[in-house]
């Protein structure tokens, strides 16, 4: 490159701007042509690089909505979606954020809406997997508080959890892509495509789960998400409270408590 009569800023900004938009005239006049090849066209290997690299990584992030539109499709979207939404930080793994809503947004799949609730599900896999270790808490402490201490605790999920609800079977759907030896899987055919689904997947220790649970299990965690103390709690699910609590920490869906 010959250095121009710009900022090193101003050359960076250039040169992002091409790769991520497909504008190269913007930064030919900085760069030298080399033997065959113009400008635009070296600084276009750069853009081919860069953007074959994000969409492989998509890919990775989105395996079940990569085989559900077809590789070469995705890979155009992709294409589209990294030129308007390009990386913010260096951290490949924050990436990759808002595709789902891009998908959501975008006329292709005005009659598919539910591949971008796949998308989301798939994010937060993602997102469930590169959360911070959390130290579980002795619930046994609990019967050491006072009653007014006790209808004070507030319970914690994992960070690395989602509570998650589709209007569609999106689980079953994740479920159908995954290797033969998976369990819990039924035919494509006999998912019955538009139905409520409530979802939760974190991680535990090293493991990433993914499981499905009914509406009112849904509707405790995620007043739990909320805050709510276990007065409260009470107040909004009754006499099934004391069983949601106990499955929930049974289950490894609560893993702290703390209290006024």
């Amino acid at each position: 490159m010959n250095t121009p009569p710009e900022s090193l800023k101003q050359l960076q900004t250039h040169f992002s701007e091409a790769v991520f938009s497909d504008q190269r005239g913007l930064i030919a006049e900085s760069v030298t042509q080399q033997g065959a090849l113009s400008a635009e066209q070296r600084v276009g290997i750069y853009r081919n690089s860069v953007h074959g690299i994000l969409w492989q990584y998509l890919a990775s992030l989105y395996p079940v909505c990569n085989q559900l539109v077809g590789e070469q499709f995705f890979e155009g979207f992709s294409d589209l979606f990294i030129d308007q939404h390009p990386p913010t930080t260096p951290f490949l793994a924050d990436y990759g954020d808002g595709f789902a809503a891009f998908m959501r947004e975008h006329e292709a799949f005005a009659k598919i809406r539910w591949i971008n609730q796949v998308a989301e599900l798939e994010w937060a896999r993602h997102q469930a997997w590169h959360a911070t270790n959390q130290v579980v808490s002795d619930f046994s402490l609990l019967g050491t508080l006072t009653e007014e201490q006790q209808l004070s605790a507030q319970f914690q999920l994992p960070d690395s959890m989602w509570v998650l609800h589709s209007p569609y079977a999106v689980h079953q759907v994740w479920l159908v892509h995954q290797p033969e030896d998976y369990g819990g899987k039924i035919p494509l055919e006999e998912i019955q495509l538009q139905q409520d689904d409530y979802i939760i997947v974190w991680r535990s220790e090293r493991q990433l789960q993914q499981v499905q649970i009914n509406e009112q299990q849904w509707q405790f965690l995620s007043a739990v998400r909320q805050n709510k103390s276990l007065a409260e709690l009470s107040e909004q699910f009754q006499e099934q409270v004391g069983v949601l609590l106990a499955s929930a920490i049974q289950h490894g869906w609560i893993i702290s408590f703390r209290h006024y």
